[in-house]
């Protein structure tokens, strides 16, 4: 069975959501059975779906090239060859960096971290790394998060008589690099089961290998998982097969005996490591760690995920702490700055496309995903420094935004990503003109999609199935993520318990309190993004409504999160 669609009102039709689930037909378990089989998950995997096990993990020794990797490195242990770990500067880099730190260092071997600076040497290996690992004598580098397409820097590397390792989780180009050995499970040759790992995910294939190898417990290398944890959830890589695994036990982890650098940023963030999620560290955990490499050095990210006192893991989460508010200074008035232009650029009818003189390179990414918010379009943010115009892209789902900027290469210096997300550096004076040709790639591209999105719901339930046992029970089917999406449920013909209110910032959010007639319970849900339909809301009657259903921890205390989606007053 497949999750069922929820046309939108203009297109509703009461045959698109047939009634799966009546109210009385099986209460709480009958929602949670039917669930599973939505799923795809039988009986007889029911246990291990909703408890993990690190035994169902893949053997690392299945990943191409390990066996390479781990004979090297162990002889780089014997004669005490000094070893860099190199990493990207997002949260994935830096728990990847992180975790071959920890796990080499504690293991003897000689290693030194380092991460590029995101403004002087950009994305991936860099020549200045590798001139300062041969300066500091290594004779490995191992790239974590990166280095699948850094072809012409491992041969400099070569030069240098380093030799490189590289752990990525990126598509590969049509050309490889010449390594020594390339641990990644998306390499064309390569035969591992499980091919959607995050960089870190892979680093932590890699450190299980060398566990093995060194005769040590498995607890070596499990050490590692609340790094892996954040790395899973910040790169919103898919939440199935053996990331689940990776991503159960490494909340698990966090919540039991986590690193002193995350437990000092769980108290900047007031947030109870027993009751972590997902969305807690996407929407908290995550712009702090990042704030490091947008407004700094993520060097010092990955100093405080690898310190182990507590009193300067406090000082140094509080620092990052401090930067994320700087960057969300930038961001504010970047994007007010952002929304006035836009006002003013009426020419482009497909995409939100804005640049401006000397705009902070570290907010730009998160400034596109403010116009989206804004305005439903793919958004293009550049900033514009003496000239050089460095800009970075965010899609809407279905376009893939990094194919659409290829076909409008010939106004770019260079340009990098995938389908959601996309760096780009525009050649001086052609913005305007790569804009035009980029919104009309876009306008052809939409013109052959389906105009409406459908809005997704598992099944269709009673309000007041809704009940603390259902709420508690769901709580089962997390993680959530990519691949693994919060139970949805659509409910008809519900009231309004009290008049709709705005909250947020602006009123961008609506908070409604709605019940079933006749009954004197309420649930109480946010729609985030639906402010502006307030009135329409206050209006009606009765409602049919879409909500997804988390839990989150307030003040310590376990709870719901009902999160409305969509919702319409008539039917047609």
């Amino acid at each position: 069975m497949t999750r069922q669609p929820h046309i939108p009102p203009a297109d509703w039709s009461p045959r698109a959501a047939p009634n799966v689930l009546q109210e009385g037909n099986g209460g709480s378990d009958g929602v949670v059975a039917q669930l599973l089989e939505l799923r795809g998950i039988t009986p007889e995997a029911t246990p291990a779906f909703f408890e993990p096990r690190l035994e169902d993990l893949h053997d690392p020794y299945a990943m191409r090239d390990m066996d390479r990797a781990v004979d090297r490195l162990m002889h780089a242990q014997r004669e005490g060859e000094r070893i860099m770990a190199y990493g990207d500067y997002d949260v994935d880099g830096a728990t990847s960096v992180s975790l071959i730190h920890d796990f080499l260092r504690n293991n003897g071997f000689d290693v030194v971290p380092y991460i590029p600076d995101r403004y002087s040497e950009g994305y991936g290996l860099s020549s200045k790394g590798i001139e300062h690992a041969a300066e500091l004598g290594c004779s490995i580098i191992i790239t974590l998060d990166c280095g699948i397409r850094a072809t012409e820097r491992v041969a400099e590397a070569k030069q240098h008589g380093i030799e490189v390792i590289i752990c990525d989780h990126h598509l590969p180009g049509e050309t490889l690099p010449d390594a020594y050995a390339i641990l990644n499970p998306k390499h064309p040759d390569c035969q591992y089961p499980f091919k959607e790992l995050s960089g870190c995910g892979v680093g932590f294939k890699l450190t299980q290998a060398l566990t093995e190898r060194i005769g040590l417990s498995p607890m070596s290398a499990y050490d590692g998982l609340d790094l892996v944890a954040l790395s899973i959830a910040s790169d919103l890589v898919e939440v199935t097969g053996e990331n689940r695994i990776l991503l159960h036990h490494g909340l698990k982890t966090i919540s039991r005996n986590s690193r002193p650098g995350i437990r000092a940023l769980l108290q900047v963030v007031r947030c109870s490591p027993e009751y972590l999620t997902v969305r807690d560290i996407i929407s908290r955990i995550s712009p702090r760690i990042n704030a490091a490499g947008r407004m700094s050095l993520a060097t010092e990210a990955v100093e405080l995920l690898t310190e182990k006192n507590d009193a300067r893991a406090n000082e140094l989460a509080n620092n990052l702490d401090r930067l994320n508010q700087v960057r969300r200074s930038y961001d504010e008035q970047i994007t007010r700055d952002a929304i006035g232009q836009l006002a003013e650029r009426e020419e482009f009818k497909h995409i939100n496309i804005v640049w401006g003189k000397g705009w902070h390179r570290g907010v730009i990414g998160i400034v596109a995903t403010r116009l989206i918010e804004h305005r439903y379009r793919p958004s293009i943010v550049i900033s514009d420094d003496d000239g050089v115009m460095v800009g970075s892209a965010r899609s809407t789902p279905g376009l893939d935004i990094h194919d659409l900027i290829k076909d409008c290469s010939e106004y770019l210096e260079q340009f990098g990503g995938h389908a959601m997300a996309a760096g780009i550096t525009v050649k001086k004076g052609m913005a305007a003109e790569f804009a035009r040709v980029l919104d009309t790639a876009v306008g052809e591209k939409l013109a052959t999609m389906s105009k409406r999105e459908p809005r997704y719901f598992d099944m269709e339930i009673a309000l007041s199935d809704c009940s603390p046992a259902l709420l508690r029970e769901l709580r089962q089917f997390e993680p959530f993520g990519p691949g693994a999406p919060a139970p949805v449920f659509l409910v008809r013909d519900v009231q309004l318990a009290v008049p709709p209110r705005q909250v947020g910032k602006e009123g961008r959010h609506i908070r409604i309190s709605m019940k079933s007639p006749g009954s004197s319970d309420n649930l109480t849900a946010v729609g985030f993004g639906l402010g502006h339909r307030h009135d329409a809301l206050a209006a009606a009657q009765r409602l049919d409504v879409v909500f997804k259903v988390e839990t989150e921890c307030y003040r310590g205390i376990l709870q719901p999160r009902i999160t409305l989606l969509d919702f319409w007053t008539e039917r047609h």
